[in-house]
């Protein structure tokens, strides 16, 4: 009787004790190749694959099921990878030279995916709360993406297609949405959003055009559409079902839209 109960205690403490491995695989194919990978908790999984010279990557694991993926392919690309949770999900892909990853994550079912081509482009992203989702494409020379949340259900895409571009999203709150495109060279964009179901949308098309959104409130939303060099759009909403479309074509416009109370609509349409 007593072997029987030994033996079943031994099962249980297997099963225990699978149920608890984490996962890391690391493949490296090149020069000077550098992975160090960290994992305290339940059934995390972490995969780094790196081919070429001197690529670095780094992943910190701490919670349960937090997955990580780096796929690293040319030279002296850096990613950083923190997770601090559960269920929280990082995708990052390099193709290129000199491309710089951060991604830190602390809560519940994060996910993001970051995916670089080309040399010198930056990423940063930050996730504190539940379910919030990031993407980033950046595909040229030199692009700069930032996104910080903090809340719920919150998503920010950028696609960064061109040199020198910069492109910052910021979310408080819940179930917010930014887009940001860029085509083009030294176009800036930032949109700031504090409450819930808010929507900023920014496409530029061109050279050196700034578009800021300040969203404050419940369901506004705010939309800036620029092709051509050096155009500026600024959109400020303070409260609840706002609308305003900026479309700005040609050079060197400026745009000022104030939205204070509910439902108030602003249409600005400038070319030359």
């Amino acid at each position: 009787m007593k072997k029987v109960v030994l033996n079943i205690s031994v099962m249980l403490f297997g099963v225990a004790m699978f149920a608890q491995a984490n996962l890391s695989v690391v493949n490296q194919t090149g020069l000077g190749n550098m992975s160090n990978v960290d994992q305290f908790g339940l059934l995390n999984g972490s995969d780094v694959e790196q081919t070429g010279r001197f690529n670095e990557a780094e992943v910190d694991q701490v919670g349960i099921l937090n997955g990580s993926e780096i796929d690293q392919l040319g030279r002296r690309n850096d990613a950083k990878v923190d997770q601090l949770g559960i269920a929280n999900y990082s995708n990052v892909n390099q193709d290129g030279r000199r491309n710089e990853a951060d991604v830190t994550q602390v809560g519940l079912g994060n996910d993001s995916d970051i995916d670089q081509y080309g040399r010198r482009n930056s990423s940063t992203v930050v996730q504190f709360g539940i379910a919030n989702e990031a993407n980033v494409l950046q595909v040229g020379l030199d692009n700069t993406a930032s996104i910080l949340q903090i809340g719920e259900d919150n998503t920010a895409d950028q696609t960064q297609l061109g040199d020198d571009n910069s492109a910052t999203a910021i979310q408080f709150g819940e179930d917010n949405y930014s887009s940001q495109v860029q085509v083009g060279e030294g176009n800036m964009g930032l949109a700031l959003q504090v409450g819930e179901g808010n929507a900023s949308y920014q496409l530029q098309l061109g050279e050196d055009n700034m578009a800021i959104h300040d969203q404050d409130g419940q369901s506004n939303l705010a939309i800036t559409t620029q092709a051509g060099e050096g155009n500026f759009s600024y959109i400020q909403q303070d409260g609840s079902l706002n609308t305003a479309w900026t479309n700005q074509t040609g050079q060197l416009h400026m745009s000022f839209v104030n939205q204070t109370g509910v439902g108030n609509l602003s249409l600005v349409n400038q070319s030359n």
